[in-house]
């Protein structure tokens, strides 16, 4: 074992540990490494550990250095020329037994740098050699090891090794992580059972600009081709940007520099979506398309270029109930009896079915560039730029909409034959109910720019980092919808888990009325631009190793514009349905759905000249600017406790805030205007509001080996999310009589806040091997959900419905499991198992926070599912890999669509997905996805009670093969 003295303790460093049991000379011995890329105390110890050899170096030789990731089984000596090959460290002495490493002199770093990447290019493995699959698990593993903190990864270190179409779909498999799904694609990311409203999205550590309206970040807008990895930050450190209560997911772009892939990467294929096969001339055929090139100019430049295409067609099927007129939870409703006498009964709104015909492109084009003309400075830029247009054209059935909502009981006594499921009417048989073809188009044209520059300045012991960022985000939607109606004499429905509405004359059949359309109008813009400094310095103690400190400052505006329509009149008073393709949907029995060209119907039934309005034509109608101060310093250490190996931080983030808002309050009053002629006066006046705070963050971090490969992380923090960005705007729609009511947004709103502790336990018993348990509890306060407010406007005291600070507190707490490992972990003695594997994690979450709706029975908070399930079974061998892929989550409650009062719960869901890949030879591939195999819907129900039908969402199956080509 090493040896220290009082002197020898202040040179040496303690990474250099564990052999004395090796009596024999290690050198020609094969050992299994798994060596991560680190600074040269911790990567020296790592090596000592795993290689069972006796390694000397002082404090001073080490400092300031990092040491090469070593991995797979090679002998040792083989393994410690790859471990220091390059970084300016020399062999001085290795007797087999103990070896002498030194700093070498200044020319004879310049040399050795000059053929480091040749020489860990011949460094190949003796017996092992992973690819693909197991690659990438493996390497995430080794993050996962390196990681002070509780952490979650996705590596990808050749372009294009990603077996997911998006990134939504990788992190979708990491423990913990929930991503919803719109149009078929996973989206947006929920972690550790809290709404992805408090997730906090970053490119390259830098803060991103979102299209949406809030601050929420839809990963499927990354294709996985420019993604190099990625990493889910569960427990907190003073180093990271503040803003992600429930975790930060950092997607990290390719550095050509320190890339070792095939230099040109290019993929094409074939997309199809089976979801809208019974849909009148539709077909689901799509494509996808990438292509990189990285080159290295020299030692000291490089750059990478990489263009991305995809057309997606994916008809799907959707049947929405439009909830529930019942006053005894929303005071604005007005429930009657459903038969005379009787009590009152909540019915319906109406109801919806749906025929969803998308046609999305997406175009991405992004470049790095690195340059590093010594080893003291590197310079690095980074832009990605994504355009994602979507022209959907949907057909549409509304159905009783004139009295099934029995308002005030106005239809009391039209409800034959009612169906009453837990106090609620379901189903009926009404005359006259009105049933309303829809034939619309829905328009969505959206933009991302990411881009930074990073400049990094190295001495011996200092590290100075600049970084300036900009990201712009932009969005631009219209539905336009063309309306017509007809009353069947009867119509007999039932709102349940499996729908079902029939009428007496049949929608092709029908003469139908045309009623005014409707040209929705909207846009959003984000812009973010920011500047960071950081500094580090590294210690030669015994305890303290470095110290981190910086600076930031970020500007972000979020402007959107909403509650633009435009009606048109019909220039036709009636249409022949049989003039329109008549169709059945799959999934529901239902009337048949009406379909017509769009453009033709337009003009037919509103002019030439209907629905003119644009995006374009639309001012911005509010405004959210937010100013953002930030500094922080941290600590950190490595010692040892009774022989254990303990490294850590402690710190503190201080984070000022100045938000303010703009926008405009809006009156409206019916006047006569003719005798019998009332029309609606809008009054629009400005409005602000705001709110500045300084919230202090302190955050710890240790994680102790408490056995060989075995790790105890431990982990406390104080983290905050700001408000959503829509839910702080100032605009407001108010009475202008007693009793003073209305909606707003609330600009006055405090952050989110949390006090929490992580406790991991993580074995690496192999080195693509894994079993970890970890857990966390959360102290939340101002929590941020929908409810009454007052505000004096105009000195009269106003209730407003707006989003609020909860005054109670609450918890979220919870365990995780993960497991991987190959088979021959379990038969040792055959070999070929090595090649099978699987990949498993379970989330369990609690939590006693609700939303502040349905009243007398709120929801439980956005995001908490309480259980979330993996399990991956995969092989992988040099040729041919394949992955059998099983998701599931529990029920829990959503925001669907862009209205955040729009609260649902998501049913449970168990999806299953396949890939597999083929390497003809070392420069072609074809790869192969099935996703969705079970072809499992989403569905979801309304104000907490499941027999409340909100929406029920068939997407289909997505099949993938394409081809790759490299070298």
């Amino acid at each position: 074992m090493i040896q220290f003295s009082g002197a020898s303790r202040a040179a040496l460093i303690a990474a250099l540990s564990v052999s004395a049991a090796y009596t024999a000379p290690a050198l020609a011995q094969n050992k299994a490494f798994a060596i991560p890329a680190q600074p040269a105390a911790r990567g020296v110890q790592a090596f000592a550990q795993q290689s069972g050899l006796q390694v000397l170096a002082s404090a001073d030789d080490l400092n300031g250095l990092r040491t090469n990731a070593v991995e797979g089984t090679l002998a040792v000596d083989q393994a410690l020329n790859q471990l220091i090959s390059g970084t300016g460290l020399s062999i001085k002495s290795n007797d087999g037994r103990a070896a002498v490493l030194v700093r070498a002199s200044a020319a004879s770093i310049e040399r050795t740098a000059d053929t480091a990447q040749a020489e860990v290019a011949n460094s190949e493995p003796e017996e092992v050699t992973v690819v693909g699959i197991r690659k990438s698990l493996r390497d995430a593993i080794d993050q996962k090891r390196s990681s002070a903190g509780v952490a979650e990864f996705i590596s990808a270190k050749e372009i294009g090794v990603l077996p997911d179409v998006t990134i939504a779909e990788s992190l979708a498999r990491l423990p913990g992580v929930t991503t919803s799904r719109d149009r078929g694609n996973d989206s947006q990311a929920s972690i550790r059972g809290i709404g992805p409203r408090m997730v906090l999205g970053t490119v390259n550590g830098r803060e991103v600009a979102t299209s949406e309206p809030d601050r929420n970040v839809r990963w499927e807008i990354y294709p996985s081709e420019v993604v190099a990895g990625a990493a889910v930050y569960k427990s907190s450190e003073a180093r990271l940007l503040s803003g992600g209560i429930s975790g930060t997911v950092d997607l990290q772009t390719i550095r050509p520099l320190a890339y070792s892939g095939p230099q040109f990467v290019a993929r094409a294929g074939a997309v199809h979506y089976d979801g809208g096969k019974a849909f009148p001339g539709y077909d689901g055929l799509g494509w996808r398309a990438s292509g990189s090139w990285v080159k290295k100019v020299n030692d000291q430049f490089a750059f990478v270029v990489g263009l991305t295409g995809q057309k997606q067609k994916n008809g799907y099927e959707s049947f929405r109930g439009w909830g529930f007129n019942d006053d005894s939870i929303r005071a604005g409703n007005s429930t009657g009896p459903v038969v005379a006498g009787g009590p009152k009964v909540p019915t319906p709104w109406g109801a919806g079915s749906e025929a969803k015909f998308l046609d999305a492109d997406r175009y991405s084009a992004s470049l790095g560039a690195q340059y590093r003309p010594n080893a003291q400075f590197e310079l690095t830029y980074d832009l990605l730029y994504s355009k994602y247009k979507i022209k959907e054209d949907q057909n549409q059935t509304w159905y009783g909409e004139n009295n099934w909502g029995n308002w005030a009981g106005g239809n009391t006594g039209s409800f034959s034959n009612p169906v009453i499921v837990n106090g609620d009417l379901v189903g009926a048989t009404n005359a006259w109910s009105r049933l309303m073809p829809v034939v619309a188009r829905y328009a969505e044209d959206k933009s991302l720019l990411v881009t930074g520059l990073n400049g990094k300045w190295t001495s011996e012991k200092w590290t100075v980092t600049a970084d300036l960022s900009y990201s712009n985000a932009e969005r631009e939607n219209t539905w336009r919808a063309i309306k017509m109606e007809y009353y069947p004499f009867s119509m007999t429905w039932l709102l349940s888990e499996d729908p079902f509405i029939t009428v007496t004359q049949q929608p092709e059949t029908a003469t139908l009325s045309t009623v005014a359309g409707t040209n929705d109008v909207g846009k959003v813009k984000d812009e973010l631009t920011s500047g960071q400094l950081d500094f580090r310095r590294e210690f030669s103690g015994d305890f303290w190793t470095s110290l981190q400190f910086g600076a930031r400052y970020a500007d972000r505006t979020k402007s959107e514009a909403t509650g633009y329509t435009q009606a048109a009149g019909p220039v036709t008073a009636s249409l022949n349905a049989s003039t329109l393709t008549a169709y059945k949907l799959e999934n529901f029995n239902i009337p048949a759905m009406l379909k017509g060209s769009f453009d033709a119907l337009r003009t037919q039934v509103y002019g030439p000249n209907a629905f003119s309005l644009s995006p374009d034509q639309i001012a911005y109608n509010s405004e959210v600017s937010e100013k953002v101060g930030e500094a922080y310093v941290q600590g950190n250490f490595a010692s040892t406790v009774i022989d254990a190996p303990v490294t850590g931080n402690v710190g503190l983030r201080v984070v000022d805030v100045d938000s303010q808002s703009s926008g405009d309050s809006r009156t409206s009053v019916w006047v006569e205007a003719t005798p019998g002629n009332w029309v609606e006066r809008v009054t629009l006046t400005p409005t602000t509001g705001g709110v500045s705070y300084t919230k202090l963050l302190p955050s710890a971090s240790v994680k102790v080996q408490v056995i060989d490969n075995g790790f105890l992380k431990l982990g406390l923090a104080r983290v905050m999310s700001r408000a959503p960005l829509n839910e702080l705007k100032a605009n407001r729609a108010i009475s202008t009589s007693a009793p003073y009511t209305g909606s707003s947004g609330n600009p006055y709103l405090k952050p989110f806040e949390a006090d929490q502790i992580d406790v991991s336990y993580e074995y690496y018993f192999r080195p693509d091997s894994l079993f970890a348990v970890a857990g966390y509890y959360k102290n939340v306060k101002n929590y941020v959900g929908y409810n009454q407010r007052t505000e004096t406007i105009n000195g009269n005291v106003y209730t407003l419905t707006s989003p609020v600070n909860s005054s109670k507190g609450g918890f979220i707490s919870g365990v995780e499991f993960t497991f991987q490992t190959p088979f021959d972990t379990f038969l040792p003695n055959v070999s070929w198992l090595d090649r099978f594997g699987i990949y498993s994690n379970l989330a369990l979450v609690n939590s006693n926070i609700k939303e502040f709706v349905p009243a007398g029975n709120p929801l439980p908070m956005n995001g908490v599912a309480d259980t979330t399930a993996i399990l991956d079974l995969w092989y992988s061998d040099k040729k041919f890999e394949a992955r059998l892929g099983a998701k599931y989550h529990s029920e829990y409650t959503a925001i669907l669509g862009w209205d955040s009062t729009n609260l649902v719960r998501v049913m449970p869901e168990t999806t299953l997905d396949f890939s597999a890949g083929y390497n003809i030879n070392s420069s072609v591939s074809l790869r192969f996805q099935a996703g969705n195999l079970l072809d499992t819907p989403m569905k979801v129900y309304t104000d907490y009670k499941s027999n409340r039908v909100g929406d029920m969402s068939y997407y289909g199956r997505r099949f993938l093969f394409d081809l790759t080509y490299k070298f």
